[in-house]
Order: C-alpha cells, then structure tokens, then sequence
C-alpha cells in the first residue's frame, strides 16, 4: 500500500508504502464489499504538524500493486458507548467479481472462499464456503462446498454469497486472468438475467 499525506497548509507531499496480508474493513450500512473498500481508500483528514507550521493533512491510501489473492477482513466486532465488545450482525452484499484499482493499473478478482463467523463474542462457531478444488478457473457451474467441522456439503457460490451476508468475517478474492474474468462476469450477467 501507498498512504500520501498532503499538507493543507503548504501542499507538501511525504509517501510512505507498506506491506499488507490483509485489509480490515469497516462495514458499511447496506453496503457492499465494493463500497468498503472504497471507504478504506478514501481521503482523510487527520492532525500532523508541517515545518510550514499547518497542523492538519489529508492521507490518502492507495494499492501500489496488488497481490495474488486478496484477503479481506470485515469487521464484526465493535465496542458499545461503555466499551463493551459486541458482534455486528449488519448484512453486506458480498459480490463474486471486484474490480481493485492500483497505482499500476486495476485488477480483476473473484470470491473464491467466505469464512464465516456465527455466534457472539463470548463463543462462537466458524464455517467455510469454498470453490470447489476440483472447479476450473474457466468453468460456469459454480459448484462450491460448506465446510461445517467434518461435515462437507455442496453449494453454490451464489448461494453461499446470499446465506452468509449477515456472518461474513473474512473473505478471499483470487485474481483473475483477463479470460477467467469475462467469463467469470458472462456467468455472473447471465445469472441475473434469468438465463
């Protein structure tokens, strides 16, 4: 990642880049994947002196090149007025393809696993829905699987992008070839037109 940080007195520059495993992302009220991340790119004010004598900068968070697999935490846990930690249980439209802007040009990524979390903060159960590891990265069938301890299920990624809206905890976006990707989006374009 790349965070600018831009004087509002001066205009002055400093840039900074780091190295990330994953992004944890506030989750947005009705919003979607696509909206948070977006929320965690966008410019913020934040207080920090210049030599010019300005206090206050903007920071501005950018993806300087972007990885194979894209690994996104949504944050379910909060802390109540009093401090206390509680489970937010807010849904979020989980989408298969995302389109992830960089400094060297935008990326093309697909769901590939939702890990999910249900319960509250002092215990809980985790499941996965996975692409099936038998699925070429080419094909339309959408066959995935539920890992439920050692109970394994088939499902549907559409499926699994519906039932896990309210417990999503931490998702994983493959990058996709350019090919993959419009199929990937053909698939995705004929679903929702009923065909």
């Amino acid at each position: 990642m790349e965070n600018m940080r831009t004087c509002k007195g001066c205009g002055h520059q400093s840039s900074q880049q780091e190295e990330f495993t994953s992004l944890s992302l506030d989750l947005v009220p009705e919003g979607s994947v696509e909206d948070m991340l977006e929320t965690y790119l966008k410019e913020q004010e934040i207080e920090f002196r210049c030599d010019c004598g300005g206090t206050t900068s903007e920071l501005k968070s950018s993806f300087d090149t972007l990885p194979r697999v894209l690994i996104l935490h949504l944050k379910r846990f909060g802390f109540t007025q009093t401090y206390e930690i509680q489970k937010v249980d807010d849904p979020v439209r989980l989408q298969r393809d995302l389109v992830v802007p960089s400094n060297q040009g935008g990326g093309c990524y697909s769901l590939v696993s939702i890990i999910s979390h249900y319960g509250g903060t002092e215990s809980g159960h985790y499941i996965c829905n996975s692409v099936h590891p038998e699925e070429s990265p080419y094909s339309t069938s959408d066959n995935w699987l539920t890992y439920n301890d050692a109970q394994v299920l088939h499902t549907t990624g559409s499926a699994a992008c519906e039932e896990q809206q309210n417990s999503a905890y931490i998702l994983f976006y493959k990058r996709n070839t350019p090919f993959s990707f419009i199929v990937s989006s053909l698939t995705t374009a004929v679903e929702l037109d009923g065909g």
